[in-house]
């Protein structure tokens, strides 16, 4: 059974930040991820004293995940543990039939969606949409599988008539960054959100005067550090699937939820846009 199956907002978010917590506030996250359903009767000393640290860290623990403080924490927590999931979400193994696959793998990708979902902050949403809506320029930096994401994002966004590309070369993406200004946006991809070659490419357009969206998994990455806005998704790792197709898919609902907000903007443009790239291609086609 995955480790993961019904987990909450407050626990994904959780999840998310750990690479940013000092060593005893990951104490503390270990200890409510492993007995979540005992937390929410629990006081802050006795946390402190189960987790085996001080009542300060719990606190600051809290503050980090942007809570007030460890009441707020735990009815966060609370209503999170009322609201379990029912959905199949076992981890598939070399046993499954064809059939069992079938079941498991669609669930598992529609839970990481539900739970991307729930990890998107509906203000920082807004605010990209706004963003790539004023853009003058949109460049989509990632590499390896996230470079492939950027690549589908740069196309789906020149469909609706905004200039946007995508380089796959790391030296070109460089280029790229450095020849960005203000009023233009730069959409970094990374399922870590510690590739160096992206944090180096995006800290070359924030220089030059770009505005930064970052799309990853980790909260507290050395890539939100850069960024204007944070769109967070999920990326389930699976011994025997690998996490590149969950985490793409993760992105790519990112991607088409902003493409569609600036869509909705430019409505009348955008259906243009979409008419005249269709018509570009309609002679390639039998």
């Amino acid at each position: 059974m995955s480790s993961e199956q019904g987990m909450g907002k407050t626990l994904l978010s959780i999840r998310s930040h750990l690479n940013g917590l000092t060593k005893t506030e990951q104490k503390v996250a270990h200890f409510i991820l492993d007995h979540a359903q005992d937390v929410i009767y629990h006081s802050v000393t006795e946390l402190a004293e189960r987790a085996d640290v001080g009542e300060t860290t719990v606190l600051r623990f809290c503050r980090k995940l942007k809570f007030q403080g460890f009441q707020d924490f735990k009815l966060s927590l609370a209503q999170d543990l009322v609201k379990p999931s029912d959905r199949l979400y076992n981890e598939v193994t070399e046993e499954d039939d064809a059939s069992t696959l079938n079941r498991k793998v669609i669930s598992m990708h529609i839970g990481a969606l539900e739970q991307t979902s729930e990890l998107v902050n509906s203000e920082q949403l807004e605010q990209a949409i706004a963003l790539l809506h004023q853009a003058d320029n949109i460049n989509f930096f990632g590499v390896g599988s996230s470079g492939l994401t950027a690549l589908q994002a740069a196309h789906s966004f020149s469909r609706i008539g905004k200039r946007s590309q995508a380089k796959t070369d790391t030296h070109f993406q460089a280029m790229a960054a450095s020849l960005m200004r203000p009023g233009d946006v730069a959409v970094g991809i990374s399922i870590s959100g510690s590739t160096k070659d992206t944090i180096e490419t995006l800290s070359l357009a924030k220089r030059a005067g770009a505005k930064i969206i970052v799309i990853t998994s980790n909260a507290r990455s050395p890539i939100t550090k850069l960024a204007d806005i944070v769109l967070l998704m999920v990326a389930r790792e699976n011994p025997l699937q690998g996490s590149s197709f969950s985490a793409k898919i993760s992105q790519l609902v990112i991607v088409d939820i902003l493409n569609v907000g600036v869509t909705l903007k430019i409505k009348e443009e955008a259906l243009k846009f979409r008419e005249v790239t269709a018509k570009a291609i309609s002679d390639k086609l039998y």
